[in-house]
């Protein structure tokens, strides 16, 4: 019987060894003696692990995160807009540009459909040093302004004299005849006195009446005469200090000194006074520096040294002034015939120039005058005015588009228009004082569009 092989009969049992070559059994060698605990491990670091994942959990988390992402820059932005945003609402009032050249009359007192005024007065005292020529004996009568109140209705005429008299007896009479106007009533009804400003004398000379400012007086010959009501309203009271009032020696100076030391004394006074108008006029008031009237008084001189002289000079300033809003809508009613109503605004009063009618009132005393006649001439720009506060609290927290519905409640507005970030806010803010207003005036080609 044949024999029979199997295949593990045909293979050896174990792998035949590949005989190294000498140098390749030394090289191994040697690297078995270096690392003899490194080759294992690196044998074990070569093995891939395998990591076996959810994807769908993953997933999940990253549309997580991109949820999370996108509220958080959401968020951010709407906080950014909410405090960066704003509202601005641009007004576009009506305006004219009358050429005015034309006589105005202006009263002291508020009258219907007329144009009033104020006087502000303003005092200012000077000296020069000149060469005296000598000493004579003078006596002088000292000289002042007080104003004239009336406190029950009723003008009262006072002739020419009337006596007015301090609380210690020293007694002064006023130059002109001058009429007293009566009490009026204010809007809430109170009754404010009538006044006028009158030039006394004092009734006998002496430095004694050189009284001081606020002095009061009152009418002897109303107390006299049994003429209690009238004795009781009318009162005064000084303006300024009195000045002028001298007895004894004086000292003479020449005359051609004398007047030119003057001369430059007053328009030094004069300059003075003009500049301080601008910044002690109050603030809603118009001023022109060409409707000033001055006058001068004379003071007593005093001896300066052995043989000069210091003359003393005291300027009174007194000008018109007039309300701004008042001035601009009477303006506004006599020049424009389209005019409908509503306060107006002069955006440039000195773009008219102002100028008495007669020459001889700049030189008068203005206060004691019962209306001011002048010529104004000019293109002055005047603009309608409205109420910017009602505007923004009419306007809080309603829809934009209610613009156009609470616009046409202002007559003085000729168009508006709203800018309010961010974009989506649709509506004005709750509170009226987060709502900006800027004006502006229409170009002439935006008119003519």
């Amino acid at each position: 019987m044949a024999q029979k092989w199997n295949l593990q009969d045909i293979q050896p049992a174990e792998p035949r060894k590949r005989r190294l070559a000498p140098q390749e059994s030394s090289t191994l060698q040697l690297s078995r003696d270096q690392e003899p605990e490194t080759a294992p491990r690196r044998e074990r670091e070569s093995i891939p692990s395998i990591v076996i994942e959810d994807g769908s959990k993953k997933g999940r988390n990253r549309l997580f995160l991109s949820v999370v992402l996108f509220v958080v820059i959401i968020s951010a932005t709407v906080g950014l807009s909410a405090l960066m945003g704003k509202t601005e609402l641009t007004i576009y009032p009506e305006y004219r540009e009358p050429n005015v050249n034309a006589d105005f009359v202006a009263y002291p007192d508020k009258r219907d459909g007329e144009l009033s005024y104020e006087i502000m007065t303003l005092e200012a005292t000077g000296e020069r040093q000149v060469k005296a020529t000598g000493q004579k004996e003078v006596e002088e009568q000292a000289t002042g302004m007080i104003e004239i109140t009336k406190s029950t209705p009723g003008a009262e005429r006072l002739i020419k004299n009337t006596r007015f008299r301090t609380s210690d007896g020293l007694v002064f009479r006023i130059q002109e005849s001058v009429v007293v106007p009566g009490a009026v009533k204010n809007e809430s009804g109170t009754l404010v006195p009538g006044s006028i400003q009158a030039k006394v004398f004092a009734d006998d000379v002496g430095e004694a009446y050189n009284i001081p400012a606020e002095k009061t007086f009152d009418v002897p010959g109303f107390q006299e005469s049994s003429f209690t009501e009238l004795y009781n309203a009318i009162k005064a009271r000084s303006t300024a200090a009195f000045t002028g009032g001298f007895k004894g020696p004086q000292f003479q100076i020449d005359e051609n000194d004398l007047s030119a030391a003057r001369q430059s004394l007053q328009i030094e006074l004069r300059d003075n006074l003009l500049l301080r108008i601008e910044t002690e006029k109050p603030a809603d008031f118009i001023a022109y520096k060409d409707s000033v009237a001055i006058t001068y008084t004379q003071l007593p001189p005093v001896q300066y040294g052995g043989d000069l002289v210091t003359i003393r000079e005291q300027a009174i300033l007194q000008i018109p002034l007039f309300q701004a809003t008042e001035f601009g809508t009477y303006l506004a009613s006599e020049t424009d015939p389209t005019y409908d109503g509503g306060s107006v605004r002069v955006e440039d009063p000195y773009a008219l120039t102002f100028k008495y009618a007669s020459a001889t009132t700049s030189s008068s005393v203005i206060a004691n005058e019962p209306a001011l006649s002048f010529r104004l001439s000019g293109k002055p720009l005047l603009v309608s005015e409205f109420d910017a506060e009602k505007l923004k609290k009419d306007l809080a927290g309603l829809p934009q588009t209610a613009l156009t519905n609470v616009i046409p409640a202002y007559p003085g507005i000729d168009e508006a228009r709203a800018h309010i970030t961010p974009f989506w806010q649709r509506s004005f803010p709750e509170n009226p004082d987060e709502i900006s207003i800027i004006e502006q005036l229409k170009d002439r080609e935006d008119d003519q569009e």
